[in-house]
């Protein structure tokens, strides 16, 4: 490609096309002396902002000799093997870029089977008039294909781990172009599969049952929008329930933080806030954790007035999924004839923070009426595992082991705020020990629970339960407790243990738990922030405390307005946050604890950490489905499996669990 307008009858360095304004460097007057007058540069083409040579753009310079001495370079006097790129250091003001998804249908294809790779772009005008070139880059090859989609048939004799990588050129009647690459990784047959969206820096799975449209939005945006409904999930995979063609939308996107969080947990946290302020939406946090890569919030979300997934999807794409700050989008996938309409939804967002120009945003929402049918699809888009850098390899792991006709033992010890204002969250928390305790026992979990207050250690009750209607009882400690709450102290004193080297023992401790054996969790309720220093006489420590080193894991349900030490403990030790605000969320909140709590206790710790939509367990060569109530679930925090209902493995019996996972060295910032 040669350009006209822009080439100069002077020396490259002496006129190097606006090099102020692309954000190139520019030569010194020593070197404007050497060059020879017909020796001239030429600005052959412009590179959008997020390729993968720049990521902030650039320009492709070559030179050659005026032979004719015109003053410009013509097509045969421009050397062909001079071309250089040379990026700019920041983000030019007016330029964006072309490619706004690029999409592999199945991102780990079998030998012999075949993929659909597909491309929305547009011209640096904002029309459509861009060409594309496609290169085969394993095998050296320019293809034939010059659409927005290729055609990729995998060799027959490809081995699992095999990885075949395919480039795309998108180039506008202005000579602007990017680049972008996708990596295919050969599967083995035991793995599920996912479809496979290549960003600036990351190459992001989505798990299988979402549709992602061939017409992806254009404009400010890297990355993919997906539905979900009656139509995308597989038929076997469908349980009964109020479904409809489509119940939940969502997009994976790449982003900068435009100034604002330094990791994840800030940035979430500024990304929930630019969409809680808004007065059309209403946020309740029923679990904010860290993960290895990402910081993951769960919400309940309700809206001013009825909208169907599709708008919704966009609303949220333009508050904060877009990669320009002020940026826009131009087209959207349309909506369905009769979508359905809601006011309620479960929103999950989680943000895996890299650098501040490189932030990945995850998101789905699903009608709040329905939102358990597509638990496997929601956690498999947000849970942070499905995020790898541009050209990591994926592996194949499968993990061993035996049943034991059990699911783990599991203690929890609840420390609950007992002063004045907390009768209706004492209530609340009563009213859904049911549903804590029912998820647990369906976990085949030996389990135990001791209460205490936020002014004394004291046991309630008959001490360490399982009963529910006990646990229910020792869940209202009632409202006569000191206005000096701090659960943290307290529930530290209860664990203090003698044989740990402490200098006295706790009273959970004297009752003889945590068991040898079993896992701790701790639950903490209260609407006032912790006052620690009031009782202990020091400051507390989120980072450095019993809890941490004792892999005690803390679940704060709090007022998140004003957490005191509740919620840094928490994410600090693998836990979560919830908000005490709302108490008709409880139920929903106790569920989620007891999940997460569950696998803290499971017997089926995971190697590496997998791309959680590709697992396939077995049991004894049987397949079995991911289901929370008669199957199994992937828990993030602990990286395990958890077997649910009739699906608890009996003893003795082969269980197998296959995956992929990433291997793309240091996790994001947490």
């Amino acid at each position: 490609m040669v350009g006209d307008s822009r080439s100069f009858a002077r020396p490259a360095c002496a006129l190097l096309i606006g090099a102020a304004a692309l954000g190139l460097s520019a030569c010194s007057e020593s070197e404007v002396d050497i060059v020879a007058f017909e020796e001239l540069t030429m600005v052959s083409a412009t590179i959008a902002p997020e390729d993968e040579r720049c990521a902030f753009g650039g320009a492709i310079i070559q030179t050659g000799l005026d032979t004719n001495r015109n003053g410009t370079l013509d097509g045969d006097e421009v050397d062909a093997s001079s071309g250089q790129v040379r990026c700019n250091n920041t983000q030019p003001a007016a330029a964006s870029p072309l490619i706004s998804a690029f999409v592999a249908g199945q991102g780990m294809p079998t030998a012999g089977s075949s993929t659909t790779l597909s491309v929305t772009a547009t011209d640096s005008s904002g029309g459509s008039a861009v060409s594309y070139e496609w290169f085969d880059v394993t095998n050296g090859m320019v293809l034939a294909e010059v659409g927005s989609t290729l055609s990729v048939a995998i060799p027959a004799d490809a081995e699992p781990g095999d990885t075949f990588v395919y480039q795309v050129t998108v180039t506008d009647a202005a000579q602007v172009e990017q680049v972008r690459r996708i990596v295919l990784t050969v599967s083995e047959l035991n793995v599920r599969p996912v479809t496979t969206v290549s960003t600036q820096s990351h190459q992001i799975f989505l798990p299988d049952g979402l549709a992602a449209p061939v017409d992806q939005p254009t404009g400010d945006f890297d990355g993919v929008v997906f539905f979900a409904g009656t139509d995308s999930i597989p038929a076997n995979q469908q349980k009964m329930g109020n479904r409809s063609r489509r119940d939940l939308g969502g997009f994976a996107a790449q982003r900068r933080n435009f100034g604002f969080g330094n990791n994840s947990r800030e940035e979430l946290d500024n990304l929930r806030n630019s969409i809680s302020s808004r007065n059309e939406y209403t946020l309740t946090n029923i679990a904010t954790a860290v993960t290895r890569a990402c910081a993951v919030g769960r919400y309940s979300m309700a809206l001013e007035n009825a909208t169907s997934p599709t708008d919704l999807t966009r609303a949220l794409v333009e508050l904060v999924g877009l990669s320009v700050d002020p940026g826009a989008l131009g087209s959207f996938p349309d909506g369905l004839p009769d979508e359905v309409l809601a006011a309620l939804y479960e929103f999950r967002l989680s943000v895996c923070f890299y650098s501040p120009d490189d932030v990945v945003v995850l998101v789905s929402l699903v009608v709040d009426a329905v939102k358990e049918q597509y638990e496997a699809v929601t956690s498999g888009v947000t849970d942070g595992t499905n995020v790898g850098e541009a050209d990591a390899m994926r592996e194949q792991q499968t993990d061993e082991f035996v049943g034991t006709g059990a699911g783990g033992l599991a203690d929890f010890l609840f420390v609950i705020d007992n002063s004045g204002s907390m009768g209706d969250e004492q209530d609340a928390l009563s009213q859904a020990a049911s549903d804590f305790i029912s998820v647990v026992t369906n976990s085949g979990l030996d389990f135990q629970i001791g209460t205490v207050t936020t002014d004394r250690q004291t046991l309630r009750g008959v001490g360490y339960t399982n009963d529910t209607t006990q646990f229910q009882d020792d869940a209202r400690p009632g409202t006569g407790g000191s206005g000096t709450e701090s659960g943290i102290y307290w529930a530290e004193r209860s664990l203090l243990s003698t044989a740990l080297g402490d200098a006295e023992d706790g009273s959970s401790t004297l009752a003889g738990y945590p068991r040898t054996g079993a896992s701790m969790s701790v639950v903490m309720l209260s609407d006032e922030p912790d006052q620690y220093s009031r009782y202990a006489g020091s400051t507390f420590d989120p980072n450095s405390n019993l809890f941490i080193d004792r892999s005690y894991p803390v679940y704060s349900i709090i007022n998140e307005g004003s957490p005191g030490d509740y919620d840094d403990l928490a994410l600090a030790t693998g836990g979560s946050v919830a908000s005490i605000d709302d108490i008709t969320q409880f139920p929903a909140i106790m569920n989620a604890i007891a999940t997460n709590a569950g696998g803290a206790a499971s017997l089926f710790q995971l190697s590496e950490t997998p791309i959680s939509s590709t697992i396939v367990v077995t049991v004894d060569g049987v397949s079995l489905a991911e289901d929370s109530t008669n199957g199994w679930q992937y828990v993030s925090g602990s990286n395990s499996i958890v077997f649910r209902g009739d699906a608890v493995p009996s003893e003795g019996v082969e269980i197998l669990v296959s995956y992929q996972y990433i291997d793309d060295g240091e996790p994001a910032s947490p």
